[in-house]
């Protein structure tokens, strides 16, 4: 029996063009032209969906899978109850998880100051369970009468759209976090997870070395570093041992005019400022 060839029809199309950016279908399309599984997805839905999308975008229609007419399912014996394994997180090879990160942040770079891959993708490891990304959101300000504080600043809507829209309008679906904070948790439409780090703009490369990983170089290496020259890690960014307090929940600052490190334009002058010697993110282990 001939495979059967699934198309989109106009209303599918018409709801794609309605509903989702450019950059959307981008990322959708990067995701379903993968060779990966996706949960909840039948293969007509996932053929359909990549036709209609790559006639938007102007893309050659290409097969995903192998469709084929499913058999009627047999009836299955019941099967005694088990106990209620663990999930694992999916995993995905380095160069398929490294066009998705892409995807991502060409859809994020244009509400952004500063935008880049971090975590396993960045050290080049094979297998990829979640993708870290360290960005700085572009802001605006709040007050616009006479007396408001110009130092109040929010993140431009754009940027919360991408990122807190939820399944079918932004990236994905959120877990953890909001944009006007430090990090966010959203599961992507392939199911891996992505981490987005949104540290302040006079923090940042020392976080993104940080998020670099991997978590024993940054705590042997990194962490150990500041510690050497008297600093140490608060919500707030490093500051002087001195001027702070260590708690159950980590460092406190008790001193409210407590130095500030220096501005850090770069990672390698980070690591120039610790003392150690900046190295390939490959050979971070």
């Amino acid at each position: 029996m001939a495979k059967p060839v699934y198309t989109a029809d106009a209303s599918l199309i018409t709801h794609l063009r309605n509903f989702y950016s450019i950059g959307q279908l981008q990322l959708f399309y990067c995701t379903l032209t993968d060779d990966g599984e996706l949960p909840g997805w039948s293969d007509r839905k996932r053929a359909e969906w990549t036709d209609g999308i790559a006639k938007i975008l102007g893309k050659k229609p290409m097969t995903i899978l192998p469709l084929i007419e499913l058999p009627e399912p047999r009836p299955q014996p019941a099967k005694p109850k088990e106990s209620k394994p663990s999930i694992e997180t999916p995993k995905m090879d380095l160069e398929k998880a490294q066009r998705l990160a892409r995807g991502l942040v060409l859809q994020l770079e244009d509400y952004c100051d500063k935008i880049f891959v971090a975590g396993s993708i960045r050290r080049q490891k094979s297998e990829v369970k979640d993708i870290e990304i360290v960005c700085q959101p572009k802001l605006f300000p709040v007050g616009t009468g006479l007396f408001d504080n110009a130092d109040q600043f929010e993140v431009i809507p754009a940027f919360r759209r991408e990122v807190e829209g939820g399944e079918g309008i932004g990236i994905g679906k959120v877990l953890k976090g909001k944009a006007s904070g430090r990090y966010m948790m959203i599961e992507l439409p392939s199911g891996l997870k992505l981490d987005l780090f949104m540290p302040s703009e006079h923090d940042f490369y020392r976080q993104f070395a940080i998020r670099t990983g991997s978590a024993d170089y940054s705590q042997k290496v990194i962490a150990t570093g500041w510690k050497k020259k008297g600093w140490c890690g608060t919500d707030q960014g490093l500051r002087r041992i001195s001027d702070c307090e260590e708690t159950k929940s980590g460092w406190k600052i008790i001193n409210p005019k407590a130095e500030l490190p220096p501005h850090w334009k770069s990672e390698q002058e980070f690591f120039s400022w610790l003392g150690v010697k900046w190295i390939d993110p490959k050979d971070r282990n």
